[in-house]
């Protein structure tokens, strides 16, 4: 009997003098029996002890790390800190008998791989009432490729599993906490995260079909004390979480991170995650903490809002056609506070509250969408976010001067005199629109700028006369053909002069648009990709 053997059997007869060596040997042969011969007799005995609750020394196997391993090795041992496991499946072997199979996700502070365990160590694992984040130890393994190429490790009948080692520390794995990021500090490039956040929208959920069956999508929105974040759960994982309630802590352990087609973060869950809704909040959850945001302060990391803004311009509601063939509408605002003005589009069921605001009033906004386009970052209230009216509050909305346009970012307010007589000419647009454009010069004590204003506003603008004064709203910055950064209208521009509005923008018809919200585009797209 080799050393190992018999220090194992010499544990289990010490501290369980009432059994009798040639009982315990009986347990350890019907073990392997019951093994089929996939259990040598050190695994056998491990079993055994287990099942009589006798904790067994640990076996000297060396301390490998997860970034270091590689396909095509045998014989392997490795430690982590579990963060998944799966639900065991059942299969028929090739001879007919049935074979069982449990995938489990450890880390330790290189990294982290599945470890399949096959057959006896899934009824070992099934025993135990508590797995996610204890120390793994796997002994006697082999690595490969598994789905998708990703290296895993196989822990078939030759091998052994132990919890919480003895010869092991466990200050040399990230304790439970250190696994979980926050959500302000999620970046694009990460693969999967592990996360914790309040809920803090109702979920929704839509349908598809994929090669002639039905999946169905659940989004929600979660936040802790660093940010918010959309969660796009798929098929189990979302019907698991139809029932969660605004408030709701939500733990998902192996999200993987992905853009939406707004280009914000999304964690995507799917069956290789593990979302639980936890009773109460676990002591590495920084709760949310309600933060009203300014406009001068929006970045584009922050991709959901609260602010307090006033009400410049309101546009009207405009049918679209997402590229999905779907209908629905949008309408467009010019919001601002003291640090600048910003685009609003509503979305569908929200477009109609354009009807209820006018501007000079106080609206807030809760749950808002931040995105940017081409450096310019706007705002998108769809399904998930509220608009309301706030008391009236006074915003001296900021005039920006025309020496400072470099340095000057979203739609901006100027004022000054016209310097040149407006010349209006037609253009082709991309699309073979024949639209109006006039051209005029502006200045004011600090410079002067070149001013192109489209559409309708053109007509308006061609009214203008030299030395007049005028205030234009809802201009941005761009490059002219001679590399000068010259200003140009926006949908929803307003030209004043001497105290009387002369017209705004007319708002062009739109492209097929899409929501940031929008679930059938995106979960069309997320499909394609998986």
């Amino acid at each position: 009997m080799a050393g190992e053997e018999k220090t194992l059997l010499k544990e289990i007869l010490g501290k369980r003098p009432d059994l009798k060596e040639e009982q315990v040997r009986a347990l350890i042969a019907e073990k392997i029996k019951v093994g089929k011969g996939l259990l040598s007799f050190e695994g056998a005995a491990r079993l055994v002890a287990e099942d009589l609750k006798i904790k067994t020394p640990g076996v000297t196997l060396g301390r490998p790390q997860i970034k270091g391993l590689v396909a095509g090795l045998n014989d392997i041992s490795l430690s982590g800190r579990v963060l998944v496991v799966g639900t065991p499946q059942t299969f028929a072997k090739k001879d007919g008998t049935p074979g069982r199979v449990v995938r489990i996700l450890v880390a330790d502070r290189s990294g982290r791989v599945t470890c399949v365990l096959w057959d006896t160590n899934v009824d070992r694992i099934e025993k135990l009432e508590q797995v996610v984040g204890r120390i793994m130890r796997v002994g006697h393994g082999y690595t490969r490729h598994g789905l998708g190429s990703r290296l895993e490790v196989h822990v078939g009948g030759r091998g052994s599993i132990e919890f919480d080692p003895q010869d092991v520390p466990v200050s040399d794995f990230p304790s439970f906490e250190e696994l979980f990021t926050r959500i302000g500090d999620i970046r694009a490039d990460m693969e999967e995260v592990n996360v914790v956040g309040v809920v803090q929208s109702e979920p929704r959920t839509s349908t598809f079909t994929r090669e002639g069956s039905e999946g169905i999508v659940l989004r929600t929105l979660i936040a802790d004390e660093s940010g918010m974040i959309t969660v796009v759960a798929w098929n189990e994982r979302g019907r698991e979480l139809q029932t969660i309630a605004i408030g709701s802590i939500l733990q998902i352990m192996n999200a993987k991170v992905k853009l939406g087609l707004s280009k914000r973060r999304e964690l995507h869950v799917d069956s290789k995650s593990h979302p639980m809704i936890l009773p109460e909040s676990p002591a590495y959850l920084q709760m949310p903490v309600r933060k009203t945001h300014r406009i001068g302060d929006l970045i584009p990391q922050v991709s959901q809002a609260d602010m307090v803004v006033g009400v410049v311009v309101v546009g009207s509601v405009r049918d679209i056609k997402r590229s999905s063939g779907e209908k629905g509408k949008v309408a467009d605002m010019i919001v601002g506070d003291e640090t600048g003005l910003i685009a609003l589009s509503l979305w569908d069921d929200k477009a109609e509250l354009v009807h209820q605001n006018k501007a000079g009033d106080t609206i807030e906004l809760l749950a808002v969408g931040v995105s940017e386009r081409l450096g310019d970052i706007s705002l998108s209230l769809g399904k998930y976010g509220e608009l309301k009216k706030a008391e009236p509050k006074k915003f001296e909305h900021p005039t920006t001067k025309l020496n400072a346009l470099e340095t000057s970012k979203g739609l901006l307010i100027v004022e000054g005199t016209v310097d040149d007589a407006p010349v209006v000419r037609q253009v082709t647009t991309a699309k073979g629109e024949v639209v109006d454009l006039a051209s005029f010069t502006l200045k004011d004590d600090t410079g002067s700028a070149k001013i192109t204003v489209w559409r309708n506003l053109a007509a308006e603008a061609s009214k203008l006369q030299v030395s007049m004064k005028v205030k234009i709203v809802g201009l941005r910055v761009q490059i002219g053909l001679n590399r000068q950064l010259e200003l140009a209208s926006s949908p929803l521009t307003v030209l004043e002069s001497q105290d009387q509005t002369l017209g705004q923008e007319q708002e062009p018809e739109p492209e097929p648009a899409t929501e940031p919200d929008e679930d059938k585009d995106q979960v069309a797209e997320d499909i394609q990709a998986s």
